[in-house]
């Protein structure tokens, strides 16, 4: 049989145990900041001003400890309305990459809380109010399209972000991820893009034409020289036939002439020439039934 005052002794240890754990759960003399993060101490409501650091802490057990998150983190903005000067609103989505200072997490903590509270309070609406601030220098709303004008506003928002490190958020970057333009000027703008098309399939067609055109004068040119090469030749074969029949009909002629002259000086050599002629037939008359040559033979025996 056991021993009653043992047991009840068990059972007082047993209880000492389980109210000491809950002591120490509720009022642990100790923390542990996990890696990106800063430890944010309160005691009564009051902040303490010195950031607890990553790592093992032993602190007051009556005090309080939030663990401030200051890794890096993207808020995106789905949809901000951004006015133009042409009073066209446009739809952007913008991402915003920040961080809480983790140097003055215990200041943003006692003047508006964690980094959600800091998200909500600070950074969202200056956002905002940025954003449409920077769409008041764009004159068009197509103007949205231009890299140089989102490149100009992500710019101009980054800057104004940085008024936020008084509140304890760091801004590294602002990402401009959409543009959606007004419908109207979406449909002028894809007609626009339509006509530019056709202009350029007119200014394609047009300079296929001159192409051709220019093949055909070039062609025609070369027919009309080869035209001209061609009658060149002939006027040169003719003026050198023309040539030949002047300077024939030019010996012939002097060889007349020096012929004449040749017999006017000997009357010998015409009866000579008479004589080349003669084809030895003797032409006959017939006087009754005799036949009598007409040559003076008495001439030619004189001659002998």
């Amino acid at each position: 049989m056991s021993n009653p005052q043992a047991t009840g002794k068990l059972i007082g240890v047993i209880v000492l145990i389980v109210f000491g754990l809950i002591f120490l759960s509720i009022f642990a003399p100790f923390t542990t900041i996990p890696s990106g993060h800063v430890g944010v101490a309160t005691l009564f409501g009051k902040v303490d001003e010195q950031e607890m650091t990553e790592g093992f802490h032993l602190i007051n057990p009556l005090k309080k400890v939030y663990k401030v998150d200051c890794r890096n983190q993207e808020e995106t903005f789905n949809d901000l309305g951004v006015p133009s000067q042409d009073q066209l609103s446009t739809e952007v989505d913008i991402t915003v990459k920040w961080r809480v200072n983790p140097e003055y997490a215990a200041e943003a903590f006692k003047e508006t809380g964690d980094a959600d509270k800091l998200k909500q309070t600070h950074l969202i609406p200056k956002v905002r109010s940025l954003t449409r601030e920077a769409g008041k220098s764009v004159v068009r709303a197509e103007d949205f399209y231009q890299n140089e004008v989102q490149s100009s506003m992500q710019k101009q928002i980054q800057e104004g972000l940085q008024e936020l490190a008084a509140k304890g958020i760091l801004v590294d970057d602002v990402l401009m991820r959409r543009v959606d333009l007004p419908r109207t000027i979406v449909e002028g703008v894809h007609e626009k893009k339509r006509q530019e098309q056709k202009a350029e399939q007119q200014k394609a067609e047009f300079e296929r034409f001159k192409t051709e055109q220019q093949q055909k004068i070039a062609q025609a040119e070369a027919e009309r020289e080869a035209s001209e090469q061609q009658a060149l030749q002939r006027q040169l074969l003719a003026d050198a036939k023309a040539y030949e029949i002047v300077a024939e009909a030019k010996a012939r002629a002097e060889a007349i002439r020096i012929e004449g002259e040749a017999l006017r000086e000997s009357p010998d050599l015409i009866k000579l020439r008479a004589v080349e002629k003669w084809s030895g037939t003797v032409p006959r008359v017939t006087l009754g039934e005799q036949m009598i040559p007409l040559i003076n033979l008495s001439e030619e025996v004189k001659g002998e």
